[in-house]
C-alpha cells in the first residue's frame, strides 16, 4: 500500500506526457496502452487521476506557474500538477502528497527536491488570482480564454457557464446502438442486467441504450457484443443516420466514415438493401473501419475506398452517382470535452478556422458526387458556429442546396446559432449528450 500512490502518481505522469505531446493522440488510446497491465484498482485510480487533470488543466498551469520559481519541464509540471489537483480540489493533506510526488520523482528519474519543495508549497497556496472577469471564468470553470470569449456572446453568461460546468463532469452512461437488424432492444437490455448493470433505453433514439458507469463493463464476456448486436455511439451521433433516412435500394456515399459508426448504421436502418459507398482517406482508419465491419458481420456488405473526398469530387465514375451523400468531416471535436477533456486545450481558434476551410471543401466536392433532388447530410461533433452553420450557409448559397428543417420531425433538436439556414444542435448541457450539428440538404440545381 505505501508504494500504491506512487506508482499511481508516476502512471498517471507518463500518461499525461503521453497524451499532451501531440494533438492526434486520444487519451482513451492512451491509458489503455499504458494502464492494461495494471490491476483493476491501479487503473481505476490513474484513469481517474489523469482525466481529472486534463479537465482542469489550463488552471493548474497557472498553479504551477505561480509555484515554482523558474520554468519546469514537462513532465515535472505534469507531476506537479497532480499532486495540486489532489490538494486543492480533493482537500487531501499536503505532506503525505508531497511525500507521494517525491516518491514518484524518484521512479521517474527527476529531481526529487525540487518536486518536493514545489509541492510542499501547497501548504499556503490558495489557488491563482483572476487578472479579470473573463479570466475569473476561465479559472473557476477550467476553459481556456478563447473559448470563453467566443461563446458568451453566442450563448450568454448563464447558459455558457451551464455548459462549462457539464464540460467537466464525466458522463455517467455508456451509449450503444442496438443493431435491430439483429437484435431486440428488450433482450439486449435484459442481458445488460443479468450481467448486474443499470441499464435504460435512451431518451432521443428508441433503439439506443445506456449503461450506467461505476461497475467494471467487460464486453467481451457479452453475447450482444461478440455477435455484433450492439455499437459504441452517442446518441446524437445516433440521431444522423435517423436524419439521413435512408430508403431500400439506394446509393449511399458515407464520406470520411471510418471508424463506421454511421456506415453500419445505414446498414442497419435498410437491413442491408442499399449499396454503401465508404470513403477515408487515412489507411488505419480504414482498417478499424474493416474490423468494425467484420465483428458486425457486414464486411460483403460495403464498398470501401481509400481516397481524399476531394478528388473524388472530380472523378466522373462517381460525380451525379449517389441518391444521399453523409458528410462527417474533420472537426474541432469540442461537442466531446466531457470523454475528451484534453480537445479543449489542444484546439485553438486557428485550428477552427484551417478546419473550417477544409470542411468547406469536402461539402463542395460532397455535392458533386450527388444526383440532382439528393440529399446531403453534414454532421460534425464540433459546437462553433465557423464549422457548422457558416460552413453550411456557404454551400447553400453557392452549391444549388436548400436546408431542409430537421427539428420539424426531432422537435427536442435545438436551433442552430444564426438565422437563415435550417439545422439542428445537440447540447451536453441541455440533451445531456455530446455536442453535435446537423443539417439536411437537398439538392435542387
Amino acid at each position: 500500500m505505501r508504494d500504491f500512490w506512487p506508482r499511481c502518481y508516476a502512471l498517471a505522469t507518463r500518461c499525461l506526457d503521453r497524451v499532451m505531446e501531440t494533438r492526434s493522440r486520444p487519451v482513451q488510446y492512451v491509458l489503455r496502452r499504458e494502464l492494461n497491465r495494471y490491476d483493476d484498482r491501479t487503473q481505476s485510480v490513474v484513469r481517474s487521476m489523469v482525466y481529472d487533470v486534463l479537465r482542469r488543466y489550463g488552471t493548474l498551469e497557472r498553479v504551477v506557474d505561480d509555484l515554482a520559481r523558474s520554468p519546469l519541464r514537462r513532465t515535472i509540471r505534469h507531476l506537479v500538477m497532480l499532486a495540486a489537483n489532489e490538494v486543492l480540489y480533493h482537500g487531501k493533506d499536503v505532506p503525505p502528497v508531497t511525500d507521494s510526488a517525491a516518491k514518484a520523482a524518484r521512479e521517474l528519474g527527476l529531481p526529487v527536491g525540487l518536486v518536493h519543495g514545489v509541492v510542499a508549497d501547497l501548504e499556503d497556496y490558495d489557488g491563482p488570482e483572476p487578472e479579470d472577469d473573463v479570466d475569473a471564468l476561465c479559472l473557476e470553470y477550467h476553459h481556456p480564454r478563447w473559448f470563453v470569449e467566443r461563446f458568451e456572446p453566442l450563448l450568454g453568461r448563464e447558459e455558457l457557464i451551464e455548459l462549462m460546468k457539464v464540460h467537466n463532469e464525466p458522463p455517467e452512461w455508456y451509449s450503444f446502438r442496438v443493431n435491430t437488424a439483429m437484435a431486440d432492444v428488450d433482450d439486449v437490455v435484459s442481458e445488460f442486467e443479468e450481467a448486474g448493470l443499470e441499464v435504460r433505453r435512451g431518451r432521443w433514439v428508441p433503439y439506443c441504450v445506456l449503461v450506467r458507469k461505476g461497475r467494471p463493463l467487460r464486453l467481451d464476456e457479452l453475447r450482444c457484443w461478440r455477435k455484433g448486436w450492439i455499437v459504441p455511439q452517442d446518441e446524437a451521433a445516433a440521431l444522423v443516420g435517423e436524419i439521413l433516412a435512408p430508403e431500400p435500394g439506394e446509393r449511399i456515399a458515407d464520406l470520411c466514415a471510418a471508424p463506421g459508426g454511421k456506415t453500419t448504421h445505414i446498414l442497419q436502418l435498410t437491413e442491408g438493401d442499399v449499396e454503401v459507398t465508404a470513403v477515408d482517406v487515412s489507411s488505419a482508419r480504414l482498417r478499424r473501419l474493416r474490423r468494425f465491419l467484420e465483428r458486425m458481420g457486414m464486411e460483403d456488405r460495403v464498398e470501401i475506398i481509400r481516397a481524399d473526398v476531394r478528388r473524388l469530387g472530380r472523378d466522373p465514375r462517381f460525380v451525379g452517382k449517389f441518391d444521399r451523400v453523409l458528410l462527417d468531416p474533420p472537426c474541432s471535436s469540442l461537442g466531446t470535452l466531457r470523454t475528451d477533456p484534453d480537445v479543449k486545450w489542444k484546439i485553438g481558434p486557428r485550428d477552427v478556422e484551417e478546419l473550417a476551410v477544409k470542411q468547406r471543401q469536402l461539402l463542395r466536392a460532397a455535392v458533386r458526387l450527388l444526383r440532382p433532388g439528393g440529399v446531403l447530410v453534414y454532421s460534425t461533433c464540433t459546437i462553433t458556429p465557423e464549422e457548422n452553420e457558416e460552413v453550411v450557409a456557404e454551400a447553400v448559397r453557392v452549391h444549388g442546396l436548400e436546408t431542409v428543417d430537421v427539428r420539424r420531425d426531432f422537435e427536442f433538436m435545438s436551433p442552430p446559432l444564426c438565422d437563415g439556414i435550417e439545422a439542428g444542435r445537440m447540447w451536453p448541457h441541455v440533451h445531456d449528450t455530446s455536442g453535435f450539428f446537423v443539417a439536411k440538404m437537398v439538392k435542387v440545381r
